[in-house]
């Protein structure tokens, strides 16, 4: 079986809602801010937002020049894409009905050379354009969902990404090169991002989906069918996140659900635990939890939750046992209202950034929940439905990380501020999950006129994008290719390639 696999994001990227397909909104990269004296606005716009519901912005290069770029959609049903640097437009796509989906930014389709962006309308279709010029690629009928936002991978072990989405319709894969059904489950529908992983490390992909009734299910990546579900009884629940954080192989899933619930799910479908009183969640804006740091050096990863109606918390992730709690001076609204990261170099340790209600971009010490410092990016002090989406991703290249925000209603701005400290940042080294995927990155082979130059030590074995095996060598060397689109299978890694 060959397997082609979106790679996760570089750790300087944010390439979904609540940056990758695991949704655990942690940053991997760094940056050098030390209080609201050392932020600078570097640009800004406008978008159109009403309130509550929204389109978070993604970071990564989607045109192909080698520069990230920043891509984000509107109330009015507007999709567009930035230049990170500067915040040149790109390019915009009109759908005609409301876009409340994050956008993710992928290699979709093996067929268009290049990243593409998918997302969802409130009109119920999902959207796939090509990110070098923003023309439609495909689009497929999905159904309504308040989010809706989309994540891409090879779910079922044939060559090609699949575009997984739940809607209030049902749950979908859909093709990645002609947006065909590949499959659908009707029974599982919900307003909220699934995850994709292998939650019970059995070699096989699964989609998780936390319904619109308080279950939480896994379903077969290769048909869609449920491996198992979970009922808590708790109403509708958040965008999961998924990592395993306890080290032992199996992942664990977090959901934040309506009735004021954090539950622990483990990946082989047993409750582990249920917390009470930090995800009072909002309909629309389904609040969800995000997986940080060990902070209570028990071992374990530990997660951070706030809720629409104030309530602030570190749980560890172990246990359940609640770390700290805070009571916030305003509150959030957003499907990802917090983001962990190690971002300011004077506090020790990781921060968390909250976009709160009144249009302020907070920033919290993950270690004990302390408020260190704040900045505006807009909105009426003491008014209404300013919350923000705030993320932490590198917009210019070099390495370090900016603060990227998008508000509702009541400031419905796009803006991206920089530190004003010099020096040179890192991976968070730290954290071993870092670690992995940026030491994963070995380089094996280059693209080169005429076929691909292999470095590697061993066997690797290239496939057209039918499956067929087309050609295999065991020594490093040029491997001569005529013009088309290769998978290329080294090890337990494979990368689609193209030839031109």
């Amino acid at each position: 079986m060959i397997w082609v696999i979106s790679q996760l994001p570089a750790p300087m990227e944010w390439a979904g809602l609540k940056r990758d397909m695991y949704g655990r909104g942690r940053a991997f990269a760094t940056a050098r801010f030390s209080g609201p004296s050392s932020v600078v606005l570097v640009w800004g716009t406008t978008l159109s937002a009403t309130t509550g519901t929204y389109s978070g912005p993604t970071v990564r290069d989607i045109t192909g020049d080698g520069t990230p770029d920043i891509c984000v959609g509107d109330n009015a049903g507007v999709l567009r894409c930035f230049n990170g640097p500067d915040g040149t437009l790109h390019w915009s796509y009109s759908t005609g009905g409301a876009i409340y989906s994050t956008p993710v930014l992928e290699d979709v389709s093996f067929f268009n050379p290049g990243m593409e962006v998918a997302f969802t309308s409130t009109n119920g279709y999902l959207y796939v354009l090509r990110g070098t010029n923003g023309t439609l690629l495909w689009s497929a009928y999905v159904g309504y969902a308040y989010n809706g936002s989309p994540r891409v991978y090879n779910i079922n072990g044939i060559p090609g990404n699949e575009v997984v989405v739940a809607t209030r319709s049902g749950t979908y894969a859909l093709n990645g090169n002609t947006g065909a059904v590949v499959w659908s489950n009707t029974s599982v529908v919900s307003d909220a991002a699934v995850a994709i992983a292998d939650v019970d490390n059995d070699g096989e992909i699964e989609v998780i989906v936390a319904d619109n009734s308080g279950s939480v299910y896994a379903l077969r990546g290769t048909n869609g069918s449920v491996k198992w579900v979970v009922s808590t009884g708790y109403g509708y629940g958040s965008a999961p996140a998924v990592e395993d954080v306890n080290g032992d192989g199996i992942m664990e899933i977090f959901v934040n659900f309506y009735n004021n619930y954090t539950c622990r799910i483990n990946g082989t479908g047993s409750l582990a635990w249920c917390v009470y009183g930090y995800s009072d969640l909002s309909f629309d804006g389904r609040e969800s939890v995000v997986i940080g740091p060990d902070i209570n050096g028990n071992g374990t990863r530990d997660i951070f939750t706030a809720d629409y109606w104030y309530n602030f918390a570190a749980i560890d992730g172990g246990t359940g046992s609640v770390i700290w709690s805070r009571t916030t001076t305003y509150e959030t609204h957003s499907h990802a209202p917090i983001t962990v990261g190690d971002f300011d170099m004077t506090n020790p340790g990781y921060e968390i950034l909250f976009a709160n209600h009144d249009g302020y971009l907070d920033v919290y010490s993950a270690s004990n929940g302390n408020f260190l410092w704040n900045i505006s990016y807009g909105g009426p002090v003491g008014g209404c439905c300013a919350s923000g989406y705030a993320l932490i991703a590198d917009v210019n290249g070099d390495t370090c990380v900016e603060l990227v925000v998008r508000g509702e209603a009541d400031a419905p701005n796009l803006r991206v501020y920089r530190s004003n400290n010099v020096g040179s940042c890192y991976l968070s080294y730290d954290d071993p999950v870092a670690v992995r995927e940026e030491e994963g990155k070995e380089r094996i082979l280059d693209v080169v006129r005429g076929g691909i130059m292999f470095y590697g030590k061993g066997k690797v074995e290239i496939y057209s994008v039918d499956g067929t095996k087309v050609g295999e060598v065991s020594k490093p060397g040029l491997i001569r290719l005529k013009n088309g689109v290769y998978i290329v299978k080294y090890k337990n890694k494979t990368e689609k390639v193209l030839i031109k």
